[in-house]
């Protein structure tokens, strides 16, 4: 066997959700022995409920990270970054450095990269987002990548690389990364959800318009990382409202895709009544007259299944969120989406067909791969520590 431990390692508890994504289940039943190395100890972050798992290994300090790596630092043993490289985990890869360990990371799910109108947008997009914090830690990881430049932090050992462009989600360094590192093929998440279910049987009869919900409002991410986030009660009169034209202006009902995390809406229905399905977004999908979302990393199963997409937007989410105005236009330009404003009534155009060219060069840029497109990543993966 290649490799006989797999050490995941991430400054956050660990999650059902990252224990399912990353495969312990099938490595433990292919023997191979796994362990979570939370570091949230070693950082100033706030802690959300964890995943209970037996091969849990807490860091506390640094020294106890050094006395770890001291006795698991075999060539037998693959540690996995579950973390975005940038300054602040200068010193826990600078150890990894020093202990010459095998190191990979699963480079998957990015976006296309955001779109500016000219370079005078460019320039106050900076201006407006600037502060003394984000001026620092442009100083910081300049000198983080010269580190990775010049080796004295090591570069990956493996990518678990999705699509062309999934290197882009790394962080600092990243094209040192993809020069230096061994590249193995794999897809998203959500594209192998896709090859798992696209046989299947449909589940509803009757057309229909499905919305891939954000959980905008009530995200626990916004509270948990300080993001700035919309107001219920505007949002939701905003979607709504164009959810009551588009119905009319199709004769088809729209529901609801919720987001996982959206435990929220088990409570109360915030779509005016409108039928909300949780944990179904790949086969509300598959059977779909047209997809809405605003920018939904679930962008995914509309280009595999080959639906319309429009992209909601409005002056309101310009306003708090303007980030997702941008983000709206780069898929725009990848994938040949429709663009709708909620607010402006006269902004109204339904499209007729999609860009399959378009969508093929979407779905090998950021979802998969040739290599890899009628496989499982986890079998990928497993395949690639037995053997």
């Amino acid at each position: 066997m290649k490799f006989e431990k797999v050490v995941f390692v991430r400054y956050f508890p660990l999650t059902n959700a990252i224990y399912r994504d990353f495969y312990f289940e099938e490595l433990i039943q292919n023997n191979i022995e796994v362990e979570y190395l939370d570091v949230t100890g070693l950082f100033d972050f706030k802690v959300s409920d964890s995943f209970d798992f037996k091969g849990i290994v807490k860091i506390s300090s640094y020294k106890q990270l050094d006395f770890y790596l001291k006795n698991n630092s075999g060539s037998n043993i693959l540690y996995i970054s579950i973390m975005t490289f940038e300054w602040r985990v200068f010193r826990l890869f600078r150890l990894f450095t020093n202990y010459h360990v095998k190191f990979g990371v699963f480079a998957r799910g990015v976006f296309p990269s955001i779109i500016y109108k000219d370079k005078k947008s460019k320039i106050a997009w900076i201006v407006n987002t600037m502060s003394f914090s984000k001026v620092a830690d442009y100083c910081f990881n300049k000198i983080t990548s010269y580190a990775k430049k010049y080796t004295y932090i090591k570069s990956y050992d493996y990518i678990f690389k999705a699509g062309e462009f999934g290197y882009n989600g790394l962080g600092i360094g990243s094209e040192i990364d993809l020069e230096n590192s061994k590249i193995i093929e794999i897809n998203t998440v959500d594209y192998d959800q896709f090859v798992l279910h696209k046989e299947l049987p449909y589940l509803h009869d009757e057309e229909y318009i499905v919305f891939l919900d954000q959980y905008l409002p009530y995200h626990p991410d916004a509270t948990f990382f300080k993001i700035k986030t919309v107001g219920s009660e505007q949002y939701f009169y905003e979607v709504n409202s164009f959810f009551d034209r588009i119905e009319l202006a199709t004769g088809k009902n729209v529901i609801i895709a919720a987001h996982p995390k959206a435990m929220r809406y088990r409570e109360f229905n915030p779509f005016n009544n409108r039928t909300i399905f949780f944990n179904q977004s790949n086969d509300l999908v598959k059977n779909a007259f047209l997809v809405l979302t605003h920018a939904s990393t679930a962008i995914c199963f509309p280009i595999c299944y080959q639906k319309k997409i429009i992209l909601l937007v409005s002056d309101y989410l310009d306003k708090v969120l303007p980030q997702f105005s941008m983000t709206a236009q780069s898929i725009k330009k990848a994938c040949g989406a429709t663009i709708i404003a909620m607010d402006n009534e006269n902004d109204f155009k339904i499209p007729e067909k999609i860009n399959p060219i378009k969508y093929k060069d979407f779905k090998y840029k950021y979802l998969t791969s040739i290599e890899s497109e009628n496989m499982l990543s986890k079998d990928i993966f497993i395949n690639f520590i037995k053997k």
